[in-house]
């Protein structure tokens, strides 16, 4: 099965991300010798667990979009919003002050969000199994901030194996 393999960082707000996947989609499927590839779609989608309308992505939209064009996630057709990949807050010890917040707070005014995918064309893959790391040994401590000392990343790590759907056929 041939693949478009493709990545993305969103804008901080998440505002650039559906526009994006629409963009993606419509090249490969206006490109001819493209049609009979199956995307996957790797992406830090910046989406937020409650968004603001034309202020922060929120999540639920951001699975809506992606399923009107056909493709599903390694998280399925619906996001989960408390399916966080991110857990991380600024100190006092680091620039941006007006960002900081008292260690008793972070969990409510740092960055608890999720912001992770892979997506991809839910008529011709599916997924496996699907983990995030936020450890660095392949498990995640739900409600941990990170980074730490032995995890130096602010988003998880995300991982999932995909096989061909069996209601897929192959391209000639």
């Amino acid at each position: 099965m041939p693949y478009v393999i493709a990545s993305f960082h969103g804008d901080t707000n998440g505002l650039a991300t559906i526009p994006v996947v629409n963009a993606v989609s419509r090249a490969i499927k206006s490109t001819p010798t493209l049609s009979d590839h199956s995307l996957i779609f790797g992406m830090d989608a910046n989406t937020y667990e409650k968004g603001t309308p034309h202020k922060k992505q929120d999540v639920m939209e951001f699975g809506e979009a992606y399923k009107a064009l056909g493709y599903t996630s390694c998280w399925g057709d619906t996001p989960n919003p408390k399916n966080y990949t991110t857990y991380n807050a600024r100190t006092y010890l680091q620039p941006q002050l007006n960002k900081a917040c008292k260690s008793r707070e972070k969990r409510a005014c740092g960055d608890v969000n999720p912001k992770d995918f892979i997506l991809f064309d839910n008529q011709r893959l599916q997924v496996v199994h699907t983990w995030k790391d936020n450890t660095g040994k392949k498990e995640y401590i739900e409600d941990m901030a990170f980074p730490t000392l032995v995890f130096p990343s602010d988003h998880a790590v995300l991982a999932t194996v995909l096989k061909p759907s069996s209601t897929s056929s192959p391209k000639k």
